[in-house]
């Protein structure tokens, strides 16, 4: 299949000269990108795209995710509370999950994420009740169904914060339900994840990574054991890394040493390793990381809605961290836009640490919070075929119109136009590796509403249960 992308309003490619074309087009031969250029190219094409007045660049890659809880969104009663208060809210609600439930919510997901310019996603699955495998290959066919390139953390949870273990036991049953994982089980399923899924090269759709949902320092032979895994097999490592100031005591008390110099010891820190949120790290762990090549994950609308403190990427950028963002759980954002994402990015570092604390050089430009989310964040991932509209890269492409009255007066600049102006998310074209899945806003492989309906009754089944066990009545607020 040879498509044309033509008359395109202004193309950015992210590529290495940041070139920047005007009335330009993209050739995609299958599943790769053919040809760039200005003006109109000659010969045959089976199909032609008119992309006039709209923005194109590569797709969005979100570095962080939690599926499963796409099926939990906007509950009342846990809309206030902080993150301890939150998840023992949340829990009982997702032990109901069934591998069914996982797979509709993957696609719904995924859907959205698609819907608003990704092409590719990260999802840290260290929900899974029980720890049966059949979980991780229900996520999987509800990736293959909706065509987004998946980089699948199988996660794990050996320990439940503060005493959420025994608090939630007590009504869910041994092990908060079967919430807390057994780790011998979980180092067979990633065994199992890798064998089955894990796929290597130019225009790999499943990849795996390996990861707790946060470090387990009473545990790091633990945390050894799944780096070398990793490690043996070309994977990545990922988890939750913003270490409370008793963490920090307890592991100088126990060990003499900080939580990242455990994590070095561990075999954690190394190209690779990219860590979610890291809101608590100080200038001695992004030297450390920075020197190692790990990066970070930013999910900026997850602190606002938690309430919690504002990652200083700016700090994070000028040590030499790697930083790209994430959309976070459907929970704990709401919301799964991957643009409102990175516009909300781009601005809320600002803020970190109260008003004129961050010196205006150090605020993100529009163009350098496109680049996070694509080219820099397909480093991150240790992937060249993505990020780029380059000839010979993955034809992952989007674009959005400009045309609306909510970019009236915001194309001088047009990136700076799509990530400061405009009143919708909604991608007018989203195509992975050359297949089209969204088109004129609208989901090219299901039916928008229909998806919609499968999980709101999910939603309704997890409810129920919930509150059968838990007497809570989840439509009010707490």
């Amino acid at each position: 299949m040879r498509t044309l992308l033509s008359n395109i309003g202004q193309l950015y490619t992210c590529d290495s000269s940041d070139r920047v074309l005007a009335n330009s087009y993209v050739v995609v031969d299958d599943d790769r990108i053919a040809e760039v250029g200005q003006g109109m190219p000659e010969g045959h094409f089976d199909q032609r795209l008119d992309l006039r007045g709209q923005i194109v660049m590569p797709g969005f890659i979100n570095l962080h995710h939690h599926f499963f809880q796409t099926l939990t969104r906007a509950i009342p009663r846990a809309l206030s509370g902080h993150l301890l208060d939150w998840l023992k809210t949340m829990y009982p609600l997702w032990a109901g999950m069934t591998p069914d439930d996982l797979d509709a919510a993957t696609q719904a997901s995924m859907a959205e994420l698609m819907l608003t310019g990704a092409t590719t996603t990260a999802d840290h699955a260290y929900l899974m009740p029980g720890g049966r495998a059949e979980y991780t290959d229900a996520l999987v066919h509800g990736a293959r169904t909706a065509g987004l390139r998946l980089h699948l953390v199988r996660g794990c949870m050996t320990a439940m914060e503060d005493t959420l273990e025994a608090d939630l036991s007590a009504v869910l049953g041994p092990r908060a339900g079967g919430l807390v994982d057994d780790e011998e089980a979980v180092l067979a399923d990633m065994a199992h994840g890798i064998r089955q899924h894990h796929q290597t090269g130019w225009g790999a759709r499943i990849t795996m990574a390996l990861g707790p949902t946060t470090a387990t320092y009473q545990r790091m032979d633990f945390m050894s054991r799944i780096s070398e895994l990793a490690h043996a097999n070309g994977c990545g490592l990922h988890m939750h890394f913003h270490p409370r100031p008793d963490e920090r005591v307890w592991c100088r008390e126990q060990y003499g040493k900080r939580p990242i110099e455990l994590l070095q010891d561990a075999g954690w820190l190394a190209p690779g390793t990219w860590f979610a949120h890291s809101t608590r790290v100080d200038a001695e762990d992004m030297a450390q990381m920075a020197e190692a090549g790990v990066a970070v994950a930013h999910c900026p609308r997850m602190l606002v809605r938690l309430g919690a403190r504002v990652t200083p990427m700016h700090e994070m950028l000028a040590a030499g961290v790697k930083v790209g963002f994430g959309v976070d759980g459907g929970a704990s954002n709401d919301s799964g836009s991957m643009l409102g994402e990175i516009r909300l990015g781009m601005l809320l570092h600002r803020a970190a640490g109260g008003e004129g604390t961050v010196p205006w050089q150090q605020w993100l430009s529009p163009y350098r919070a496109l680049t996070m989310a694509t080219r820099e964040a397909a480093a991150i991932l240790g992937r060249s075929d993505i990020g780029r509209i380059e000839v010979g890269c993955c034809a992952d492409i989007v674009a959005f119109d400009m045309s609306p009255i909510g970019f009236a007066g915001a194309r001088t600049d047009w990136i700076s136009g799509l990530l400061v102006a405009g009143d919708d998310t909604r991608a007018s074209l989203t195509m992975v590796g050359g297949a089209i899945r969204v088109l004129h806003g609208r989901l090219a492989w299901d039916d928008e509403r229909a998806l919609r309906g499968r999980v709101d009754t999910i939603t309704h089944r997890l409810i129920e249960r919930a509150h059968g066990l838990t007497g809570l009545d989840y439509s009010q607020m707490a």
